[in-house]
């Protein structure tokens, strides 16, 4: 936490970096980062090289997302909020470059550390870690900024169901939910889905296939599918868990045919390491939420990693 407070000192102009594809743990942790330190008299923006998710424009207003293009000038520190690896970056990475200093926070156990100043720590989410951070600063989180925190933490532990969740993520959640509307932010997250994301959850539970007397279960969303329904990447977040509640599943995999390859996402359960399955792809993640992309047309890869599944199990 020291490391991360010098960092920041040094610094004057600061850019937080958010992942591509962005979701609620690295826009969460951006923005509550953020109100760290402009609360230093400090300068921060929030960039990403994806545009913000339509699910949480509501929930982060008025704040937004700066593109790489409209990021100008060289900055005194670029920091890599839940970014395993540069790739995570996108255009963002020349930006994170070309800054004077660089650091790196994240929970993914597979990130190598490719920053000046590398924070890397096994917790539920990197809003754990800027939660363990505002005490380290003894700065009270506002309404705005715990309300970052919670999303950060409830979306990747699933609602504090996965076994990411420990006891200090719910004591710190504990916290958090006495300074914001918690049912308002908690119906949107978990209560809440467009039409869209639901018509997509429709074409991907059609094309459910399963494997192993029913130890793998996949789901497929073509990119027709994207473009007839007008979909964007935010409304394919958590479908592969549709296949990994089945009951006998241990591991679930989710296919996106993109127009070069196939973003692929898996989960698993009894400890299956899909993490290490992932990296093999150049991907990465947790033991049991990765992700990867891998080239090559979507039947090929759906056969290729169907038939390495097996054998892992």
């Amino acid at each position: 936490m020291e490391s991360i407070k010098k960092a920041i000192c040094r610094a004057q102009d600061i850019l937080l970096i958010a992942h591509i594809q962005p979701d609620g743990d690295t826009l969460g942790s951006c923005f509550a980062l953020a109100y760290i330190i402009n609360n230093m008299g400090k300068k921060a923006i929030v960039c990403c090289d994806s545009e913000m998710p339509e699910k949480y424009a509501f929930m982060f207003s008025p704040h937004t997302l700066v593109s790489p293009k409209s990021a100008e000038g060289t900055f005194d520190l670029a920091i890599a909020v839940d970014c395993a690896d540069k790739v995570r970056l996108g255009k963002c990475v020349k930006h994170f470059e070309s800054a004077k200093a660089t650091l790196n926070i994240d929970h993914h156990m597979t990130n190598e550390g490719y920053a000046d100043i590398n924070y890397i720590s096994d917790a539920s989410s990197v809003g754990e870690i800027i939660f363990e951070f505002f005490r380290c600063m003894r700065i009270k989180p506002d309404d705005k900024s715990a309300k970052y925190l919670y999303i950060a933490m409830a979306t990747d532990t699933g609602n504090f169901t996965y076994s990411n969740t420990r006891k200090n993520t719910l004591l710190y959640a504990a916290e958090l939910v006495e300074l914001f509307n918690l049912r308002e932010t908690a119906d949107i997250l978990f209560r809440q889905r467009s039409l869209i994301s639901t018509r997509l959850i429709g074409r991907a539970l059609s094309r459910l296939e399963i494997y192993a007397q029913g130890r793998i279960a996949s789901l497929t969303i073509l990119e027709s599918d994207m473009k007839e329904l007008n979909a964007q990447s935010g409304d394919c977040e958590n479908i592969v868990d549709f296949a990994r509640e089945i009951d006998k599943t241990q591991v679930a995999v989710f296919f996106r045919e993109l127009p070069a390859g196939v973003k692929i996402s898996f989960r698993s359960k009894d400890n299956v390491d899909v993490g290490a399955f992932a990296a093999a792809y150049g991907g990465g993640g947790h033991v049991a939420a990765s992700g990867c992309v891998a080239s090559g047309k979507l039947d090929e890869v759906k056969t290729q990693v169907i038939e390495k599944l097996l054998e892992l199990l």
